[in-house]
């Protein structure tokens, strides 16, 4: 079976059997600060196996996108040199919320596989919890399976828990024995307690019973759950043959690419894959050294996944960076590339392989086509950054390992590795990987001892926004409101005043029944018109009053489980829970922000027009004052492209266009024309915002009526954060006006000042005549420098390959490395050949230069040179060997230069 036929087969038998489809969710979570990435089939249904959410269906069947390159569940340095560890994989799976439980399930996946599927029962074998008789007995008795292929493991192999408390269950596994080519154990029972390669799990079904009240603590479930995975690749290649992953169509076709254009034969590595594993002691695998064959197809299998998760990741809206799940992407990205780099320094891999995955799966996984743009510049825009860092980093860590491994030393220093991060780019995991490679680890502990200090650095000179109460206490107390009072109703699309009840108070520690006059504390409402800060939009601000006089200042509303949370100090008065509020947003600041939301739609459909459609949000910001955009981009904009967009917008706010809403099901959303954003979550019905035939979003944020309202809108910055990513600020109505006249007022200002309207043209002739002025200015400077006799008190030296030179150092009352370069070089033409070092003097750091002829540069390099009297001045510099400039802080230090000098030239 093709592996679209297994995904699909799987899909349809459940469909069949009563199971709703359920779309794969992104690989970016949401609602879940828990997880880095999507790692298994059950994350989107957490809160339903919780009880906080209820859909129309009780019975689920997915293909799950899912990664595992970090955190807890990281596979990535596994990844190329087993037979079935992924950092990309799609976890099937199905799923029963308090519906049906283990007689369906087993029967579900025994039927699926050996009747749909056709799997030989002798080729398959269970595992149980050592307690669950019940589910041993359903095996048995039930489908027929022999005892003696069901075998019982502890809770360290067949107990699932979600977390420390919580949902938990016995599990039972399902195994493949890909029979004795694939390993060497042949006993199932020691194959699969090993972990061999030989019997392989292809399925885990995961009976919800219990809730674990405490450690150890656990209570039955009234309702029973059921959350089934299997991994796709393992299945495809159990159902092709192959006991390797790697060897089935999911991931040939995308490493053909790579082959072709290498000129090797897949098949023919595939093969001689095969005749290793049947006699281990090849010396040569189709004509290439044993060791090299493995390389290489370690290699090729390396890419392959890695362009699976970085194509899958960056289609969810993941980009490089230096934290968090960016720079995981980053590390899967880098780390593929050096290997690509092994296999050939002339071929480009990734971007070739990305395009065969996104041909190869689109069909399933449409997000793949409509960001293939953004894929594919993102991993060329990586490529071409790292290797430009690449050679030179690697460079320094030959040296490195060589010294150490000179000195007997086995570790490498945690300094060495940071710097290699730092100012190379080189992923920790990839400097462990090249120094294992020679035999040597890595002084991780002092590696994060330097990230800690950094991270320190960072973090001085950043403020963020404070929130009264700990994110702990936030979450419990929405989710106790939740659970004792439901959701709160959103009233503020029509009104900014309305009526509303105290549910619950918190003083931001701990609920509370009351707050008094100078507390602050959070409040949650029946109804509410306070918009929560969500979608870029920042939470609303205004007053709470009630019929005794309290009066209550909003300063925020944010939202945690679909909860209200009113950020709030009260003014004077007492609030109680249960007591009636009146609920007024800051109409003025509401206005604005609306104006600026808006406006942020308008604007990201006319940067797709200018631009190309690869333009996607990549974050943003919707305040009273301004609005800030980050989209994806590989280069800066143009002045051109910024006027286009300003105009663009400006028009549509011109035509006074019609703002409308309307809420669907996001299938029909989508078919719309509607954009959803990549990384927000959607429920299965939208709100689907649109200004006539211009722009068409998803959105539920608050908007004006009408485009008018916006009145005008301006960028006033365009610049990049992150790789591909780039920032736009803009500001609309009154404050746009006011930035506006001001600049108008300035230019007015400057015309006068300058004597002509046309001020561009009267700052560049002043520029020009600057330029000409510094000229003559350097020109003086360096005739007034006794050239000849400065080369007249030149010490005469020979070289270690036995030439004479001259050579001179000399102090200068310059800072300018411009006229100091010029002097060396015609002190250093008398001399011939001549070696000259000027340190000249300046306001806290002085400039120093070293010119060298080029018939001696190769016995004393000017970079060399010029490295060791800057770093003896406390300051740092290097160039070429014929010339070098720097700079140092302390000129007190200048006899302890002086005397590198004469040491050089043995003087």
């Amino acid at each position: 079976m093709k592996s679209s036929e297994v995904r699909q087969g799987f899909i349809d038998y459940f469909k069949r059997n009563g199971h709703a489809h359920v779309p794969s969710s992104s690989l970016i979570p949401h609602d879940d600060p828990t997880l880095l990435f999507t790692n298994a089939g059950m994350n989107q249904f957490k809160n339903l196996f919780l009880g906080l959410e209820q859909r129309d269906y009780k019975r689920a069947v997915t293909s799950q996108k899912c990664v595992r390159a970090g955190g807890k569940h990281n596979d990535l340095e596994n990844v190329g040199f087993t037979a079935r560890h992924h950092t990309f994989f799609e976890m099937l799976g199905n799923f029963s919320f308090g519906d049906y439980f283990k007689k369906d399930a087993i029967h579900f996946a025994w039927e699926l596989l050996t009747k749909d599927f056709g799997i030989p029962k002798e080729k398959l074998y269970v595992t149980v919890f050592r307690t669950d008789d019940e589910a041993a007995d359903i095996w048995h008795k039930q489908e027929g399976l022999p005892k003696d292929r069901i075998f019982r493991f502890d809770e360290k192999d067949n107990f699932w828990r979600m977390g420390d408390v919580g949902p938990c269950g016995p599990c039972s596994e399902i195994f493949y024995d890909h029979g004795p080519l694939a390993g060497k154990e042949s006993d199932p029972f020691k194959g699969i307690a090993a972990g061999e390669d030989r019997f392989v799990e292809i399925w885990n079904l995961v009976f919800m019973q219990y809730e674990e009240k405490a450690p150890g603590v656990l209570e039955p479930l009234p309702k029973p759950s059921v959350d089934t995975g299997g991994g796709l690749e393992r299945m495809v290649a159990a159902l092709q043959g192959r006991f390797n992953n790697y060897n089935t169509d999911l991931f040939t076709t995308i490493i053909q690419s790579a082959t072709s254009r290498l000129g090797w034969d897949l098949e023919e590595m595939i093969q001689g894959e095969i005749a290793l594993k049947k006699d281990p002691s090849l010396t040569k695998v189709i004509g290439r050294p044993t060791k090299q064959f493995i390389e290489d197809l370690a290699a090729l299998r390396v890419l392959a996944d890695h362009a699976r998760s970085t194509s899958f990741l960056i289609a969810d809206g993941a980009l490089p960076a230096n934290e968090g799940r960016g720079y995981v992407l980053r590390r899967i990205l880098r780390r593929a590339i050096r290997y690509g780099r092994k296999l050939s320094e002339q071929h480009s891999f990734m971007p070739l392989m990305a395009e065969a995955l996104i041909q190869q799966m689109s069909s399933v996984y449409p997000e793949l086509t409509s960001r293939r743009d953004q894929i594919l510049s993102t991993i060329k825009d990586e490529e071409t950054r790292f290797l430009q860092t690449l050679d030179q980093g690697t460079g320094i860590l030959n040296d490195e390992l060589t010294k150490a491994k000179s000195k007997g030393v086995k570790n490498l220093s945690g300094e060495v590795v940071f710097k290699l991060y730092d100012t190379y780019g080189f992923p920790v995991d990839l400097t462990q990987l090249m120094a294992q490679e020679q035999g040597v680890s890595v002084d991780l502990e002092s590696f994060e001892t330097h990230m800690d200090g950094a991270r320190a650095k960072s973090k001085a000179s950043w403020k963020g926004k404070g929130m009264q109460g700990d994110e702990k206490h936030l979450i419990s107390f929405a989710q106790n409101s939740f659970d004792k009072n439901g959701t709160t109703a959103f009233k503020g699309y029509d009104s900014l005043s309305g009526d509303g009840k105290i549910v619950a108070l918190s003083d931001g520690a701990q609920e509370v029944q009351s707050l008094t006059a100078g507390s602050q504390g959070l409040i949650i409402l029946d109804q509410t018109p306070f918009y929560a800060e969500g979608g870029g939009q920042v939470g609303d601000q205004g007053t709470l009053t009630t019929a005794d006089g309290a009066k209550v200042q909003v300063h925020d509303t944010t939202k945690k489980s679909d909860v209200h949370l009113h950020h709030i100090e009260v003014l004077s008065g007492t609030l109680k829970v249960g007591e009636k509020v009146i609920a007024t947003v800051n109409d003025s600041e509401r206005r604005k922000t609306i104006s600026n939301h808006s406006a942020t739609h308008l604007m990201h459909a006319a940067l797709r027009k200018v631009l190309g459609t690869h333009v996607t949000q990549a974050g943003s910001v919707v305040e009273p004052s301004r609005l800030r955009f980050d989209f994806t981009h590989n280069k800066p904009m143009t002045p051109e492209e910024i006027l286009e967009v300003e105009r663009l917008v400006n028009e549509q706010i011109g035509l006074g266009i019609d703002v409308s809403v309307k809420h669907m099901s996001h299938k029909d959303a989508i078919a719309s024309g509607a954009m959803a954003l990549f990384g927000e979550k959607y429920g299965d019905e939208v709100r689907v915002l649109r200004m006539g035939d211009f722009s068409c979003e998803l959105c539920g944020g608050t908007h004006v009526k009408n485009t008018s309202q916006i009145r005008v809108f301006k960028i006033i910055s365009e610049g990049g954060i992150s790789s591909g990513v780039r920032r736009i600020e803009a500001i609309t109505g009154e404050g746009a006006v006011s930035w506006l006249m001001e600049r108008a007022a300035e230019s007015l200002r400057a015309q006068t000042a300058a004597g002509t309207k046309d001020v561009d043209q009267w700052i560049e002739s002043k520029k020009s005549e600057i330029r000409s002025l510094e000229k003559e200015i350097k020109k003086i400077l360096g005739n007034n420098i006794p050239v000849d006799q400065i080369a007249s008190q030149a010490l005469k030296f020979k070289t270690k390959s036995g030439l004479e030179g001259q050579a001179v150092f000399v102090e200068l009352d310059l800072d300018d490395r411009d006229v100091l370069m010029d002097v060396s070089i015609k002190i250093k033409d008398k001399l011939q050949p001549g070696l000259v070092v000027l340190v000249g003097k300046g306001d806290g750091s002085h400039p120093i230069v070293v010119s060298v002829s080029k018939e001696i540069a190769s016995d004393i390099k000017a970079g060399d040179l010029l490295k060791e009297i800057a770093a003896s001045m406390g300051g740092k510099g290097g160039g070429r060997p014929d010339f070098a400039q720097g700079a140092a802080p302390d000129r007190s230090k200048l006899e302890d230069a002086r005397k590198i000098f004469v040491q050089k030239i043995g003087s």
